[in-house]
């Protein structure tokens, strides 16, 4: 009995029951090295989120609950079902198929579905499963596991809630992220980062509107790095915050160079939704204003739709705050995929941006209509509309046209560092003033 109760605290979880990490590696040494196995590493998405709305108390029976529907219709002589930490699972089948590791994905994905109620509370909770098949030879089973744990945080950065094999593009592409994931501290210290600005036009007045600022990375060894990669990076390690004051802080104490300098347009600071579940970032603002001595009405935050619909009571607090100081607020990527066309009339913005899915294909009548309907709603509001993507001259008239008021994008300039763009405001033949 004694040795029953150790083997059990050694080689079974304490939540869910199941076989944990310990009891893997057994497993896989009693495995016959000359046969493949199909691995699947599964990760619940969201469930920090939990953890921290609900309490770890209730994380901890939604993971037992998971590990209960998991082991319900995967558990078998040939298929296993090991719990290896936290919210991530690990099933293995005794194939090497690859047709049955897929269906398999499917399936769990499929369970998955049904909510899980824990004390009263409806939980939909979905995962990102990654997959890999090979041998399980000493050296190919670390290779297998390491592969299965790459293949799940591919099917994460793809949007969630879906399984993704294995392959070398995903190899190359992790190493790529962990590279950067190490260097990105490091950067700080090395001073790598560097601002570019855009300008945005105003058509209507034909005068020029202000700068969107946007953050680079030139990389000791990589180059240029776009904030697409390292963004979502800084945002997990919590690098945003310190990021974003850097950004604020860089180019707050730019427009005010350029005010000195008789250029009196705002600049424009793009902030993420992470940042808004910080409590400083009210008192950063204000901070960053005070030390740079920029008036607060020369500087414009941006935010996505996605931000407001996520804790909405508590944003529109934090917005309202934020713009009584006299900042401008604007949406950015507006009709992206989100919809926050029920809370608009709610939100202190100051502006829409459109997003580029409008502003291509402009030919096409139903493109213009979708845009005018955004224009008049937006004009209701006393909201001015900001066309991103510019390229071409027959754009620009057609969107102004339609009403916009603001356009951004080619047509006008490239984002330039600080340097250039004092030149190109001097420069006599702006392309507006050809339109």
């Amino acid at each position: 009995m004694y040795r029953q109760e150790l083997e059990k605290l050694a080689y079974r979880d304490s939540i869910t029951d199941l076989p944990n990490r310990h009891a893997m590696t057994r497993f896989f040494d009693s495995y016959q090295t000359e046969h493949s196995a199909g691995v699947l590493f599964l990760d619940l998405d969201h469930f920090k989120a939990v953890n921290d709305t609900l309490g770890h108390h209730i994380g901890d029976l939604l993971v037992r609950e998971v590990g209960i529907r998991l082991s319900t219709f995967i558990d078998g002589p040939r298929q296993h079902v090991f719990r290896i930490g936290g919210d991530e699972f690990l099933v293995v089948r005794q194939s090497g198929d690859e047709e049955g590791a897929e269906q398999l994905a499917r399936d769990i994905l499929q369970h998955m579905k049904k909510p899980f109620v824990i004390e009263q509370n409806e939980l939909y909770v979905t995962c990102s499963i990654g997959v890999s098949v090979g041998p399980v030879g000493d050296q190919d089973r670390l290779m297998l596991l390491k592969a299965a744990d790459t293949a799940m945080y591919r099917a994460k950065a793809l949007g969630k809630n879906q399984y993704c094999f294995f392959n070398e593009q995903i190899g190359k592409e992790q190493f790529r992220r962990l590279e950067l994931e190490k260097d990105l501290r490091r950067a700080f210290e090395q001073k790598q980062f560097f601002l570019v600005y855009q300008p945005k036009w105003n058509v209507q007045t034909n005068s020029l509107s202000g700068f969107e600022s946007f953050i680079r990375w030139d990389h000791s060894s990589l180059g240029i790095v776009h904030p697409q990669e390292f963004i979502p990076i800084a945002e997990e390690n919590g690098l945003i915050m310190p990021l974003t004051e850097w950004t604020l802080a860089t180019a707050c104490a730019q427009c005010k160079q350029w005010m000195d300098k008789g250029i009196h347009q705002p600049v424009a600071v793009n902030v993420s939704l992470s940042l808004f579940r910080n409590d400083s970032l009210l008192e950063t603002i204000k901070a960053v204003l005070k030390h740079t001595g920029l008036p607060p009405d020369r500087l414009e935050l941006e935010i996505t739709e996605s931000v407001v619909l996520h804790d909405v009571n508590d944003i529109m607090k934090q917005l309202k705050e934020i713009r009584e100081l006299g900042i401008r607020i604007a949406m950015d990527d507006f009709g992206s995929g989100y919809s926050a066309l029920g809370l608009l009339d709610r939100i202190p913005i100051d502006s829409l941006k459109l997003d580029r899915l409008f502003t291509s294909d402009m030919d096409k009548p139903v493109k213009q209509t979708m845009i005018q309907a955004i224009v008049l709603m937006a004009e209701s509001l006393n909201v001015e509309v900001v066309a991103e993507g510019i390229e071409d001259p027959q754009h620009m008239s057609m969107l102004r046209e339609l009403g916009c008021h603001v356009m951004q994008g080619y047509y006008y300039s490239k984002p330039m560092q600080a340097s250039a763009v004092e030149e190109w405001l001097n420069n006599a033949m702006r392309p507006a003033d050809k339109a």
